[in-house]
């Protein structure tokens, strides 16, 4: 028959062939780069499953995947709340249903997609490197294919909820002890799960629907428990996807196999056309397109094979920990041998405590401090790629440090400062600006995987190119941004600061303002967060004055809070010093709603943002959006000032600002460009294509 000798030839389409190994049917995905399912080749594997049953010869069917993985993921990064038929939990039903054994060689990266996939065949073999994830919680999603059904049947509620709730990858060795696989390849998966194959055959073996695993639904009652204890620890949560996770794997308990798979159709397209999806999916967007170089050639620069660290303080201590995490040597210099003596045991604890944990053997503990060295002596930093003046100080202060350490460094070597103004004082200093630039960091820098990318005037391409693969090394974002006093992060969150200080005198109370803020998703409100960094730091009014009366912060026990031991922080003596000032100022009291604070803040936000853009300090919106959800804490789920803006609509933001302005035009008063958005039509989103 026509279709027995395409199949035996290996035709096929859409990125799926079939090739014959004796009475086995070989399936093979290719759609480089990772087998993404696309609609087309779940079509054509339906079809090359059909005409595999039509086929006598074939006992059993092993499915593979060419190239990294068995299957990467969905059919895109922006799936459709209605994808396009078939869709994959009708694929999976298909292939879990189908009459002759089916068999999933699992190797690379499998995700997504390419898990369900695997659960809906009969049997999985999984290759020794390979991992496996459903990472759709990390977009606000529920996983599609019947994952939230399948997987629960075979591993129990405590490991499905486990690995659906946080996305994480687990190995071979850990599937096969859940009960995910039913063999370990020592060798190549392909083969291993050829040969596991071609035993069923041998055995006279038959389907196995995981549709009907009972395994991990066996003590119902301890399933409910899991289920319980899970709700009460994502209850905090902002997202909708975990609840409606744990309603899934509920109903697999519950439900029926056919009315659970409805279940998490109807969960999965509810969370596709929530707002929370869109701020998700954009802020993963956003992170690949900030880390792109701009305006330069990656490739242009060196790899760092040696780095100095000048100074010993919080910043220079993660920079240095980060780069011997990657196997870079570190030599860090500093003005008193006891602060690097103190310095050298500070890492040293670093690695003791991770040693403990069980984090890093003894041989890595041996090997990372073995390329760490304290010096006074400059002539240490003759072979450093970069050297980081991470001192504290003013302009002129660091500039005297940076002209002395030009004198020692090799011609080729990049030099870069932590500092976040007074650029031109410190490039016009220099010998050689063009390979100075500027890196800031954000601490802690082992866990704030986020850095601006200085770029000044003088800075040549080699410097940039190397200090953005030393970024990428340290697995840091790179946000390239053009020097100006403040940067860019720092910009922005200071506008929602002065925002704060203009409500409070209007009339709202620091613990209004922070209610508001950390139920629309801030881990800490912008009152708490000034008081810990101190009020005579701000430059705001009203932090200025009550700093001036003595309440400087939590370390002196006032700011916007009363600090009294062993109890919560009170509002209340900052709100009447609040209410003597705005009556001695003739200023009228404000009602504030919690949505009022939310707008005013982060349209505050929002605005200093497109002013940057104007500026041309930062190129795209989402630089901005990357800075703010990584290194100062705004909610992932909202996608960052600029994402929130354009979910407000242009038009709708810009009338806000100017009923905002009236109050306090330097903060609120619109920059140009939101005029530009709105004359053609555009969102932020849309300048990020450019």
């Amino acid at each position: 028959m026509n279709g027995e000798n395409a199949l035996a030839r290996g035709e096929g389409s859409a990125g799926v062939s079939v090739q014959s190994d004796g009475p086995v049917a070989v399936v093979r995905l290719s759609n480089p780069p990772v087998n993404a399912l696309t609609a087309q080749m779940r079509a054509a594997l339906i079809q090359s499953f059909k005409e595999i049953d039509a086929d006598p010869h074939y006992k059993a069917v092993v499915i593979v995947g060419e190239g990294g993985s068995l299957c990467g993921g969905s059919d895109t990064t922006s799936p459709a709340a209605e994808e396009d038929a078939p869709s994959l939990s009708e694929l999976c039903r298909f292939i879990e249903t189908f009459q002759k054994p089916v068999v999933a060689s699992i190797h690379g990266a499998t995700i997504g997609a390419g898990v369900a996939l695997a659960m809906a065949a009969h049997f999985r073999v999984m290759g020794r490197a390979a991992r496996v994830s459903l990472p759709d919680i990390t977009l606000g999603l529920v996983p599609g294919g019947g994952a939230t059904q399948r997987l629960p049947r075979l591993v129990g509620a405590d490991m499905a909820l486990d690995l659906l709730l946080s996305g994480r990858a687990i190995d071979a060795v850990q599937a096969e002890k859940i009960g995910l696989i039913d063999q370990v390849a020592q060798a190549r998966a392909g083969e291993a799960a050829l040969g596991f194959t071609h035993r069923l055959v041998t055995e006279g073996a038959g389907p196995r629907p995981t549709a009907e695993a009972m395994q991990g639904l066996s003590d119902p009652q301890s399933y409910m428990q899991e289920l319980a204890k899970r709700r009460q620890q994502v209850a905090p949560s902002k997202l909708d996807a975990p609840g409606q996770i744990i309603d899934c794997v509920e109903a697999a308990l519950l439900m029926p196999f056919e009315v659970g798979l409805g279940r998490e159709e109807t969960a999965r397209r509810d969370c596709l056309n929530s707002p929370q999806y869109a701020a998700l999916l954009h802020a993963s967007y956003a992170e690949r397109r900030a880390a792109r170089p701009v305006g330069f050639d990656a490739a242009a620069g060196q790899p760092v094979s040696k780095l100095a660290v000048i100074g010993t303080g919080t910043i220079a201590m993660g920079v240095a920990v980060v780069a011997l995490d990657r196997g870079i040597p570190v030599v860090m210099l500093g003005s008193d041998a006891d602060e690097l003596v103190l310095a050298h045991q500070r890492v040293e604890t670093v690695y003791k405590q991770a040693l403990q944990r069980g984090k890093i053997s003894a041989d890595d503990f041996d090997k990372r401090l073995g390329l760490f060295q304290t010096t006074l002596d400059l002539k240490l930093i003759t072979d450093c790629t970069l050297v980081l003046e991470a001192t504290v100080g003013g302009p002129a202060q660091r500039a005297r440090v940076l002209i002395r350490l030009e004198e020692f460094m090799p011609p080729d070597a990049v030099l870069a400062t932590i500092a976040d103004r007074g650029f031109s004082q410190m490039a016009q200093a220099l010998g050689e600006p063009e390979r100075f630039l500027g890196l800031h960091f954000f601490a802690p820098v082992q866990l704030n995987r986020v850095a601006e990318l200085v770029r000044f005037d003088s800075t040549k391409m080699p410097a940039l190119a190397t200090a953005h693969g030393f970024l990428r090394r340290l697995g840091i974002t790179p946000v390239t941004v053009t020097a100006r006093d403040g940067l860019a992060a720092n910009v922005v969150q200071e506008a929602g600061w002065f925002a704060v200080d203009m409500m409070l005198l209007m009339g709202a109370r620091p613990a209004q303002i922070d209610k508001a803020l950390r139920d629309y998703g801030f881990s800490v409100g912008p009152c708490f967060a000034m008081d810990a960094l101190g009020l005579a730091h701000l430059s705001g009014a009203v932090a200025q004055h009550l700093a001036g009366l003595g309440r400087q912060g939590r370390s002196a026990g006032q700011g916007f809070y009363d600090y009294p031991e062993g109890q919560q922080p009170d509002d209340r003596a900052c709100a009447a010093l609040l209410d003597q000032l705005r009556h001695a100022g003739g200023v009228p009291k404000t009602d504030f709603s919690d949505a009022d604070i939310v707008e005013r803040y982060i349209l505050a936000q929002a605005n200093a943002g497109a002013r940057l853009l104007e500026a041309g300090a930062v190129q795209h919106p989402v630089d901005i959006d990357v800075l703010m959800m990584v290194a100062k804490g705004y909610p992932r789920w909202h996608g960052g000032p600029m994402k929130s803006a354009d979910l407000i609509a242009p038009l709708q933001a810009h009338k806000k600002l100017q009923s905002f302005a009236i109050a306090a035009p330097d903060i609120w008063e619109p920059a140009g460009l939101w005029r530009n958005l709105i004359k053609n039509g555009d969102r932020f989103e849309d300048l990020n294509k450019l």
